[in-house]
């Protein structure tokens, strides 16, 4: 071989060894993050419960001889991991917690803050939409909700948002005894790690430091700070932290529960911890579907004493265990109300229609559903935007760093900045909204905008041209005088229920949402946004379009932001649609609670992931005694 060759070879087998040893850097690194010694959850079953042949309906003498618990936990979302934990600190109480889905560390997307889009319409996602809404034109609406550990809460947009103290003042006045702000307060610092240090020694006062849950700010793009100016010059404060007692009305950074190290603390990487999921009286069970809440009716009043589950519709094999004290439900907003339907609880004549037997007659159970709606608006920037993060090949450094280091743009959580308004003090908005003010209180907000440095379509599944800046803001209604349901559609745990959001059914939502994006246009057009603002993409004609039209867009491009809730009310009066007591008891049934988001009397006006993590808090201590 000739000298040239020599070095041509030298050359191709240095750049050969240095590429092999950079990727098992990269490669390394990934499996050092994605891969923790220890994933939450047995998938076989048979370990953790008796498992009975399918063939008749299971009673409470099936469960004479099964696997026997304190206390049984439906569903380890984000109220559920809280529960998992707190009741499992008694070394003298054994927990059994059900889940549908997986661990949530086998998702690499759950991890990265900016991959949550993703995880939706996957395996870790439970798909679910809505009927035919009449008011957002016939669509169906998709409604993703977490189907592992962690939930919602590992699969949403991370926002931490604690509400207006005037919402949970709200929530006692109407009787539910213990759930003012002052009593709640102490169990949304129980809670809270808050670990930024960019606040005001008045601010930390408001924020818990020792809590599992790990809160701060992460990314923040330079047009998210330009939108916080842009809300200044049209009339809405900024404010240092949106998490005070002082309130959350005006413009602000939102804070997150992303880590100090770049990466999503849901509820199940806070609570269910490697040392937690060892606990010898704590055992969480996979891939299991709750098919009925089992009860004992020998007395005046049912008591709940077990839970049926099973793998899948198809499966011979059911699952049955025992609870010693309590059956605790926290599958969420949409799947707590139709379990207890499915177990007899609920409408009589909604059973009746699917010939399921009459345990209690509870009218309110899946009655009361709430959910906030956001528009959306698109607008081309002259400036960088984070676009790029929807290319696989652009995105890679961004994924590199994020892997080496925690940091860049793969911790935003895409929702940077945020503002919240109480239209009721907006001179210009609309006689009738100011007049028919549906806040809770003077410093609760009914109307939010938020920004995003990118395009987020149809949740983010329709990618827009990633050569191009884009940027998304939009209004989300927060107090919807609209309710909907949560209603069966078999008698078939398997088969996703009736979903009727009711979206836009009354004038003061169509109307709210119709000031929503006015104010979303006037505040792209102010001087903040001059020198990035291009032109509107979606709708193209935003700039000119009149209320009937922006009214139109709404109807026709409008998705929910992810947050329903109160379907199994909480409150004193079953007549008047309560599920459960100021306890957290189902009205009428001994043994049984509901903690979720759920159990809402009212709507928070704000992202209710940490609201339903304080409902777990202090859920915990009610079931406890300690409360």
């Amino acid at each position: 071989m000739h000298d040239a060759s020599y070095v041509r070879l030298a050359v191709y087998l240095s750049v050969g060894a240095g590429s092999l040893y950079i990727v098992s850097k990269v490669l390394r690194e990934l499996a050092h993050r994605l891969s923790p010694s220890v994933l939450p959850g047995e998938p076989n079953t048979a370990l953790l419960a008796t498992p009975r042949p399918n063939t008749s309906p299971v009673s409470a003498k099936d469960l004479q001889n099964a696997r026997e618990y304190d206390y049984i936990i439906i569903g380890t979302g984000t109220a559920g991991c809280v529960l998992a934990n707190r009741l499992s600190e008694d070394s003298n109480s054994t927990v059994l917690a059900i889940e549908a889905g997986h661990s949530d560390l086998k998702q690499l997307f759950s991890r990265i803050p900016a991959g949550f889009g993703r995880l939706f319409g996957t395996a870790a996602d439970w798909a679910f939409h809505t009927a035919k809404e009449p008011g957002c034109n016939d669509r169906q609406l998709f409604w993703p909700r977490g189907k592992m550990l962690g939930g919602c809460s590992a699969i949403n947009a991370m926002i931490y948002n604690k509400g207006s103290p005037d919402d949970y003042d709200e929530w006692e006045k109407l009787g539910n005894r213990g759930w003012g702000f002052k009593s709640l307060a102490k169990y949304m610092s129980r809670a809270e790690g808050f670990h930024s240090t960019d606040l005001s020694a008045e601010d930390l006062a408001s924020h818990g430091r020792t809590g599992p849950w790990q809160i701060g700010y992460s990314h923040a793009h330079s047009l998210s700070k330009v939108f916080l100016d842009a809300c200044q010059a049209v009339g809405i404060p900024k404010i240092t932290d949106f998490n005070t007692e002082k309130g959350m009305i005006g413009a602000s950074k939102f804070q997150s529960f992303i880590d100090s190290k770049g990466q999503r603390s849901s509820t199940a990487v806070a609570y269910l911890t490697e040392d937690v999921a060892r606990r010898p009286n704590l055992s969480i069970s996979t891939g299991q579907t709750v098919t009925k809440i089992i009860f004992d009716t020998s007395s005046s009043e049912p008591r709940a004493v077990g839970v049926e589950m099973a793998s899948s519709k198809a499966s011979p094999i059911r699952y049955v265990v025992k609870a010693r004290r309590e059956v605790i439900l926290s599958a969420g907003a949409i799947a707590s109300p139709q379990i207890l339907k499915l177990s007899g609880i609920g409408p009589a004549t909604e059973l009746l229609k699917h010939n399921i037997p009459i345990l209690k007659d509870l009218p309110g159970v899946g009655e009361n559903l709430a959910d906030h709606l956001t528009g959306i608006a698109v607008f081309s920037s002259k400036l960088p935007s984070l676009q790029y993060l929807f290319d696989p090949i652009k995105s890679l450094p961004a994924l590199i760093e994020w892997m080496r280091f925690g940091t860049g743009a793969m911790t935003t959580n895409a929702a940077e900045s945020g503002c919240f308004i109480r239209v009721a003090d907006r001179e210009d908005a609309p006689a009738e909204l100011r007049k028919n003010d549906l806040t809770s209180g003077s410093n609760a907000p009914d109307l939010e905008l938020l920004v995003a440095p990118l395009s987020y379509i149809d949740h983010g599944r329709t990618a827009a041209d990633t050569s191009k800046n884009w940027v998304s803001i939009g209004p989300i209604l927060l107090r919807p005088e609209s309710r909907g349901s949560i209603t069966l559609t078999s008698a078939s745990p398997f088969d996703s229920p009736h979903i009727t959001a009711n979206y836009l059914s009354t004038p003061h939502d169509r109307a709210m949402m119709t000031y929503g994006m006015r104010l979303t246009r006037s505040v792209v057009q102010t001087a903040p946004f001059k020198s990035a603002f291009s032109h509107w993409h979606i709708p193209s004609r935003m700039a000119e379009m009149s209320d009937d039209e922006l009214l139109e867009v709404v109807r026709s491009s409008s998705e929910t932001i992810y947050h329903p809730m109160g379907s199994c009310m909480m409150g004193g009066k079953v007549e008047e649609g309560a599920v459960v007591d100021d306890q957290l008891k189902v009205h009428g049934v001994q043994g049984l609670r509901v903690v979720d988001a759920s159990v809402f009397p009212t709507v928070v006006a704000c992202h209710p992931c940490a609201p339903v993590v304080m409902v777990a808090e202090k859920g915990a201590d009610l079931i406890k005694g300690v409360a």
